[in-house]
């Protein structure tokens, strides 16, 4: 069977608003984990819905801006501080606590990750990139006296030759993302995410395909079977959670 057709075995990482009772948005959680087998995770959105998100970005770089930002984080990590509270008292969820990955582009919500987080999503653009967020990172996460994963973003559009890609690329007219882009042979993406998790320290990667289906096929078919040979993926899985599949111990 090929990767395309294991589902069953995919994680699930819903993004949800940070809104309402920690006692509902726990067993929401808690219930999705139940029925997924443990393959659930929480992504919280920490502005409450698009109109806030876009009031943020206007505001973002400014005194106002900042007090804006912080508060809001702030806010977040009480709030799941409580619903993992929730979680341990009534011990419904498969994983104990479903884990907990929070996308983070500068100093806030890097603090924030290192409180509350069990990785954190980068953006870097580079392999110093990854350097220097994951020294932040580590710095945050030691103040609190814990530990996350670290997970860099990246987006791939993939062909069999450099210049197959580069047509490809050209054809899309302009790319605007908030991480980087490769463009280049599934060999090359290997040999990109092997750089970036030896030199750069990365634990993992969040790969964002530019065109489904085609560059997810090529990821599924092409990369990770190569990853495998190289010894970065695991050629099978000892557990079926998403916290044991992350590297994650199960939460008590």
């Amino acid at each position: 069977m090929t990767g395309r057709g294991t589902t069953f075995v995919l994680g699930l990482v819903p993004l949800g608003p940070v809104l309402g009772q920690p006692a509902a948005y726990a067993a929401r959680y808690a219930t999705l984990d139940l029925v997924s087998g443990g393959r659930v995770g929480v992504r919280p959105r920490i502005a409450a819905d698009d109109v806030a998100h876009d009031r943020i970005l206007k505001v973002l770089g400014t005194p106002e801006g900042d007090a804006l930002v912080a508060e809001l984080f702030d806010r977040a990590a009480e709030f799941i501080g409580r619903v993992g509270e929730e979680w341990d008292a009534h011990g419904t969820a498969p994983q104990g606590r479903p884990p907990l990955l929070s996308l983070a582009h500068d100093t806030v919500p890097y603090r924030f990750a290192a409180r509350r987080a069990d990785a954190v999503l980068i953006t870097p653009f580079d392999v110093a990139g990854v350097r220097r967020i994951r020294a932040e990172v580590d710095a945050l996460a030691a103040e609190e006296g814990r530990a996350l994963k670290v997970l860099a973003e990246l987006n791939v559009l993939l062909a069999p030759t450099a210049g197959r890609a580069a047509e490809r690329y050209g054809a899309l007219g302009g790319f605007e993302s908030d991480a980087a882009l490769f463009t280049g042979t599934p060999e090359g993406l290997a040999d990109h995410l092997e750089e970036w998790h030896r030199d750069g320290g990365a634990d993992g990667f969040r790969i964002r395909p530019v065109a489904v289906p085609d560059d997810a096929y090529g990821l599924v078919d092409q990369v990770v079977p190569e990853l495998a040979r190289r010894g970065l993926v695991p050629a099978a899985y000892e557990t079926q959670t998403l916290r044991g599949r992350l590297g994650l111990a199960q939460a008590q």
